[in-house]
């Protein structure tokens, strides 16, 4: 692993390169360029601010805060999947003219994503800091979190860019996969709103855990009452699933990389 790491690192010429081509299509012709990924927060938080607060009264304080708190986190997750499904495919070009390690091309969509998130992030600290928010109490956390997450985003996404080569209806499934997967964890409901022996069932899903800690960084430091970061058993558990979908998708990638040519 150590090896790989440092090949990986040789070429970090290519994976900067692909990843700034990645940025540069998802912003091409646009007036303010990274300025969306400032904007779609905000404008999000707004939105939904107007439905769920004047429109809807889901009777949630501050519904938008409570959305973006852990929606935010489930986009990186999500579009670096559902984009990078079709990753190898797309660059087939590259991958019959030249040598590299090919898990380059699937790390390109996790990096621009990761960084799309963080510039979301910011807006959202933004909005928070205007909204009275203390979250910077917790902050120190916010790190770690998004470091383990990671694990879980490449996992997902060597896995899935990898196994598409070969069956290529699984792109059209990710969509459908990823929706399941958004309604299973606690993005746009509370945990307490689930029946408690169901509970278990959605801490298996380590979004669940994660998108806990996010909120409890963001949102229930103004609203403690809901507050309660997972124990430390859903978080082992988490971090452990997260490292076996992480080492799982490595070895797949792996495992079939050298018929990637002769298949696209």
């Amino acid at each position: 692993m150590a090896s790989k790491i440092g090949t990986l690192f040789s070429y970090r010429e290519l994976l900067f390169s692909l990843t700034k081509k990645e940025l540069k299509v998802k912003y091409r012709g646009s007036v303010l360029g990274f300025f969306w990924s400032l904007l779609n927060p905000i404008l999000t938080m707004l939105v939904y601010s107007f439905v769920f607060s004047i429109v809807m009264r889901g009777g949630i304080e501050e519904f938008a805060v409570f959305l973006l708190s852990a929606l935010l986190p489930f986009n990186f997750l999500s579009n670096s999947v559902n984009y990078g499904a079709g990753s190898i495919i797309s660059n087939s070009n590259l991958i019959n003219k030249i040598y590299f390690p090919r898990e380059i091309i699937p790390l390109s969509i996790v990096l621009s994503n990761l960084i799309n998130f963080l510039l979301e992030l910011v807006a959202l600290f933004i909005a928070l800091t205007v909204l009275g928010y203390k979250f910077y109490i917790f902050l120190y956390l916010l790190p770690v979190v998004i470091f383990v997450q990671i694990f879980l985003v490449v996992g997902m996404t060597l896995l899935v860019s990898a196994l598409n080569v070969f069956f290529r209806d699984l792109q059209h499934l990710i969509t459908i996969i990823m929706m399941v997967w958004f309604f299973g964890t606690p993005v746009i409901y509370p945990m307490s709103m689930v029946p408690e022996k169901y509970q278990v069932i959605l801490k298996i899903n380590p979004m669940t855990v994660y998108a806990a800690y996010y909120r409890n960084i963001f949102y229930f430091v103004k609203y403690p009452e809901g507050a309660g970061f997972p124990g430390l058993v859903d978080t082992v558990t988490a971090v452990g699933i997260t490292l076996f979908i992480f080492f799982i998708g490595y070895f797949v990638f792996k495992k079939l990389e050298h018929r990637f040519a002769e298949e696209i």
